[in-house]
């Protein structure tokens, strides 16, 4: 009973996971999008190709179609082509600022402007998703006391939170007045056109605004500077680590995009940011911006405003009548003082003062303001452009038939075979020596375990083909007995294994230390009863295969004490490495992948890029992997069932697995 209860729950979850894939292809475009549950993550990130959720929302439906809604959006609504990495440098150097900062400032508005997008078309899933932000709620409150998170403050104000819709006392944010409207206005402008151009002026006024709230330093403190405030979490729904979130991955598409990918909004951001560099716009520019966008709609909302007045005025009629008498008192019984300070709170006399000032003709403001009028045109311009290319790509959507990040002319990734001594190396600090010294004792034992299978030539005497042997003929004119004659040697078996190591940047530290030392064990184990060759692999766009030990060449020390990361190279193609090395051999030999994590790369090269290369490869070898500090869950996409999971907490751990299949493995093809 219990056993089909289970089977039921893994098939109504498989179910779950279609629908969830389903919503996913349906908002993103992206026809090939997958929904990846991973444990021990805090947050919901998405690289264009897989959406990535904890997988305590497994069983919370509701929550999580709530957020692949929203992590598809940035996909299909256009995050990732906001010209992100110009954008922050422009703010940063324009206002002096943080990156950090701007970086999560563009998150929160891109959220906003996602949930605006969501909220008209798929109301059902955003209300999944506040549903989900209410619960987290008292959680939220608190970060954003201990922490001042101006930028949290802001994301709920946009979201219409009700408890958020005054102005916050943050301490180093305690906004003024004039920039809590100010801020006001950036939401009126941000929710009016929902497309990535009013995300980049947004910003822009934003920071704008807030820059005078952080304290001028010397360049000396840039780096430090950099990091003000590094617990900001601007999005509830963020992930705190720096390479498992949304924004990272816009950051790192954006970087490696070529100019044949890039869509009409990739070009009106890229353009709008040059505009924006040398033009300072205030939040009553954005007014004017929204006028000039929308004119009829403007003429409506108005109209709806002056509805709302009327109905406030009749609501509100006791109150304006006892004004009324206030003020009639005022007027005959309150002495000068009382009726200068009630004025001033109706008319700022310093306004009313400077009003009536004589204008005296500045030729230069008067340049200064035609050429901002000018830049406004420009700009307005680019923004209606891009309004008409978010609602063609809304409408496109909605056909299913926009499909994102495919292009069929990106360059074909090479792998550039080299040699460690020609390499550039961050080698790890223990040598070959020091390992072998260190570890002696295990290394005997290893070596005794592995005496009995050594690969020795046997002679088979009851051969009836083969070289005649000489020792035999007296028996063979004797007594006719011919099954001795002839003798041959057994073909000796040859055990190859090839050790392709990931040493992206990820692995640095005690991971590449733990795999180095398995390294050194496995060699001195099985010299002297495998072939072994030592590949190195990492990359950025290609592939960087870095060659220690081929099979028929001995070890040099020197060389394997380069062992470590690249200098240059961080990231790691695992698809294409392997499938470059499965070519170079021969048909019973054995691979085994030692990595941390799912490839990754420059121009967007994820798991999806490598499952194929990897299953092309499986068809052929026996490729056995290790996986330090990570997850499963993509490693049975990619090696079916045929991996170890390993923890760095014991630097043994590695070795100690190795050796056991080793072992096995040994024992298997001498059998």
């Amino acid at each position: 009973m219990i056993t089909e209860l289970i089977d039921l729950f893994e098939r109504d979850f498989t179910s779950d996971v279609s629908a969830l894939t389903n919503i996913g292809k349906r908002i993103s475009g992206n026809k090939d999008i997958m929904i990846n549950f991973i444990n021990n993550i805090l947050g919901v990130y998405t690289d264009c190709k897989f959406i990535y959720i904890p997988t305590k929302f497994k069983e919370d439906i509701k929550a999580a179609q709530g957020l692949v809604a929203h992590e598809s959006g940035h996909i299909g609504y256009g995050s990732f082509e906001l010209g992100f990495i110009k954008l922050i440098n422009t703010l940063a150097k324009k206002y002096k600022l943080p990156p950090l900062f701007i970086k999560n400032l563009i998150n929160v508005v891109e959220d906003v402007r996602v949930n605006g997008i969501n909220d008209k078309k798929f109301p059902g899933f955003y209300r999944n998703l506040r549903d989900l932000t209410f619960n987290m709620l008292p959680r939220i409150k608190s970060s954003i006391k201990t922490n001042n998170d101006i930028l949290l403050y802001i994301n709920l104000f946009m979201e219409d939170f009700e408890e958020f819709q005054k102005k916050p006392s943050l301490g180093m944010f305690n906004l003024s007045e004039k920039d809590w409207k100010g801020i006001s206005k950036v939401k009126k402008f941000l929710l009016k056109s929902l497309n990535p151009s009013t995300s980049i002026i947004s910003c822009d006024v934003l920071c704008n605004i807030l820059k005078k709230y952080f304290p001028e330093e010397q360049p000396s403190s840039t780096q430090k500077r950099g990091n003000s405030n590094p617990h900001m979490n601007p999005n509830p729904h963020m992930n705190p680590q720096p390479h498992m979130n949304t924004i990272n991955h816009i950051e790192i598409n954006s970087q490696n995009k070529k100019s044949k990918e890039k869509t009409d909004l990739d070009k009106i951001s890229e353009k709008l940011i040059e505009k924006l560099k040398d033009l300072n716009l205030d939040p009553e520019d954005l007014e004017d911006l929204a006028d000039k966008l929308n004119p009829k709609g403007n003429e409506s909302n108005n109209a709806k405003e002056n509805n709302q007045n009327k109905s406030k005025k009749k609501k509100n009629g006791i109150k304006e009548k006892k004004i009324d008498k206030e003020s009639s008192k005022s007027n005959n019984g309150r002495d000068d003082d009382e009726l200068d300070d009630f004025i001033k709170n109706i008319i700022e006399l310093d306004d009313l003062e400077e009003d009536l000032r004589p204008v005296k003709e500045d030729h230069i403001s008067f340049k200064n303001d035609t050429k901002k009028d000018r830049s406004m045109k420009e700009i307005s311009a680019l923004v209606k452009k891009a309004d008409d290319a978010m609602k063609d790509r809304l409408l496109i959507l909605g056909g299913d038939k926009y499909f994102f990040g495919q292009n069929k002319h990106e360059r074909e990734r090479k792998v550039i075979d080299v040699k460690i001594e020609s390499q550039k190396m961050c080698p790890d600090a223990m040598t070959y020596a020091q390992i072998k010294a260190k570890y002696n004792g295990i290394i005997k034992k290893m070596k005794m375990i592995f005496a009995n299978l050594k690969n020795k030539a046997a002679v088979d005497t009851f051969q009836k083909k083969g070289r005649l042997n000489n020792k035999f003929i007296k028996a063979v004119t004797s007594d006719y007995q011919y099954k001795q004659c002839f003798t041959r040697k057994i073909r000796k078996k040859e055990l190859r294994l090839l050790l392709i190591i990931d040493i992206s940047g990820s692995m640095k530290g005690v991971k590449i230390q733990a795999a180095k030392i398995a390294l050194v064990l496995l060699y001195e184990a099985l010299e002297d009863l495998a072939k072994i060759r030592i590949v190195l692999f990492t990359g950025g766009y290609d592939a960087l295969n870095i060659l220690v030990k081929d099979f028929n060449e001995p070890l040099k020390l020197r060389y394997f004490d380069k062992f470590g990361c690249h200098n240059s190279s961080r990231q790691n193609l695992d698809g294409i490495s392997i499938k470059h090395e499965s070519e170079k051999l021969e048909k019973n030999d054995i691979i085994i992948v030692v990595s941390d994590g799912q490839p990754a790369a420059d121009g967007g090269y994820s798991l999806v890029d490598a499952i194929p290369d990897i299953h092309h490869v499986r068809k052929r070898f026996k490729i056995f992997a290790f996986s330090i500090d990570s997850q499963g869950e993509y490693l049975n996409k990619m090696y079916g069932k045929d991996w170890i999971l390993t923890k760095t907490s014991n630097k043994l751990e590695l070795s100690n697995k190795m050796m056991k299949f080793c072992q096995f493995i040994v024992k298997e093809f001498y059998r």
